[in-house]
């Protein structure tokens, strides 16, 4: 009978271990942001088009002709939202605005270019919000913007006549500012809201030379439940 029972109280303490490691388990991190891209080809007129990205899995698109629409599982559970008439204005505002600058890049620089804007939204470890653009010219990196700080930073070689083209423009840095301060962090709440998932911190983006590829991470978050579970957790064990 006392095998009997150390057996079944070995059992109960590795089935109590297992659900506290699994309370311990990273979750997923909450990472929004919206891609800009505005190019032409040859002398044909100038298009844009953005996607809207949550985590890396794109669930919007909008275009030149003004057709915003959802896609794939994420954008159908979104669609209930009426997510394309709460942020289609935005979307047109930052379009425009991003095309006015590559037009007067255009007229210094002589050549084919393709602009791509990336607003990126998130919470880090502490749940404090961040959110930053990060500018590319031809596939290549050239400028970043921090939205708390409201400065703009030389990434790529040569680019300084670029910074200095946009800080010419206060409406540029202004909308930059308040577009991912504000409408990004309604736009990433009223998401994970919505799909009834909890706001997570997620790590600080990585420099990557490419702007179309934007950073997600796990993270843990930690919080008082966890640790009574751990001590709870401890005390069965000892028994």
């Amino acid at each position: 009978m006392a095998k009997k029972a150390a057996t079944e109280h070995m059992a109960l303490c590795f089935s109590v271990l297992l659900i506290c490691l699994w309370s311990m388990l990273p979750l997923d991190a909450a990472s929004l942001c919206y891609i800009f891209t505005v190019g032409k080809s040859g002398s044909g007129p100038w298009q844009h088009k953005v996607q809207g990205q949550l985590n890396e899995e794109t669930f919007l698109s909008y275009n030149s002709i003004n057709n915003c629409h959802v896609f794939g599982v994420l954008g159908i559970r979104l669609n209930a939202t009426k997510i394309c008439d709460k942020q289609v204005d935005t979307l047109k505002d930052g379009a425009d605005l991003i095309k006015q600058q590559v037009i007067r890049m255009n007229n210094i620089i002589r050549e084919p270019l393709t602009l791509q804007a990336k607003m990126h939204c998130w919470h880090d470890g502490d749940g404090h919000f961040n959110a930053s653009w990060d500018i590319g010219l031809n596939g290549q990196k050239i400028l970043h913007f921090d939205s708390s700080t409201g400065k703009l930073t030389e990434v790529g070689p040569g680019s300084s006549w670029i910074k200095e083209l946009w800080e010419e423009d206060r409406h540029v840095t202004a909308f930059l500012t308040v577009t991912s301060q504000g409408d990004c962090r309604s736009w990433l709440q009223e998401v994970t809201l919505h799909l009834g998932k909890k706001l997570q911190p997620t790590a600080s983006p990585t420099a990557t030379p490419h702007v179309d590829q934007p950073p997600s991470s796990l993270a843990i978050k930690p919080n008082i439940s966890v640790l009574l579970i751990f001590i709870t957790c401890s005390l069965l064990l000892l028994m």
